[in-house]
């Protein structure tokens, strides 16, 4: 069936998401989505709610930022991207599986069943060798697609059966750990609008 408007607005959301944790993004990028109406145009962020509220303030300061002090925001963006996304120093895995894991291993039963999942719908991770099905990106990015197509009740089984079950713990630890605003906020914005969504799918069924 088709999908209503409001989980149209709901897949542009977490498209928007997925992409900003997919790669690192420059100032000038961040400025730029700041000035076309990030976050305030996310239809599953509470206008209020604080990890909006931190978004948005964090876009602000970055577009401020002088442009002889630019290169040094680049270094800490970049620092904190790594961290997180790439050397795993801040130990807050975008995988499902290193938090699911016994021995907190990367690719691992998580992994493969969100890429069975991926299957069922003719998808695939454009590159599991670089980046795991079960990267945050790449689940926000299969919700987006099960929104688009209007599939509520497969969107609502995939959030409690993989994003929630290690999205909670990944938000804390990033918010916690993450040496910018900007990443800090990103990922309790990213729970806030899972949990969000998923209120709004129980309440249909």
């Amino acid at each position: 069936m088709d999908a209503t408007p409001s989980f149209n607005a709901a897949a542009e959301d977490l498209a928007a998401l997925a992409w900003l944790h997919e790669a690192e993004r420059d100032v000038e990028t961040l400025t730029r989505l700041h000035a076309a109406g990030f976050p305030e145009g996310l239809s599953l962020a509470d206008p209020e709610a604080p990890p909006r509220v931190a978004m948005g303030e964090a876009l602000q300061v970055i577009g401020r930022v002088p442009g002889h002090d630019r290169p040094s925001l680049e270094d800490d963006l970049a620092a904190d991207y790594a961290g997180i996304y790439l050397t795993h120093a801040l130990r807050a895995s975008p995988y499902e599986s290193v938090w699911r894991d016994e021995e907190k291993l990367m690719m691992q039963g998580p992994s493969f069943a969100v890429r069975d999942r991926y299957h069922a719908h003719g998808l695939a991770a454009a590159d599991w060798r670089r980046m795991a099905d079960d990267h945050v990106s790449n689940e926000l990015a299969f919700l987006s697609y099960l929104l688009s197509r209007g599939d509520v009740e497969e969107a609502r089984r995939f959030i409690e059966e993989h994003l929630l079950q290690w999205l909670p713990s990944f938000a804390e630890r990033v918010t916690a750990r993450a040496s910018t605003r900007f990443y800090a906020a990103l990922a309790s914005l990213t729970l806030h609008v899972i949990e969000n969504l998923h209120r709004q799918l129980r309440a249909i069924h």
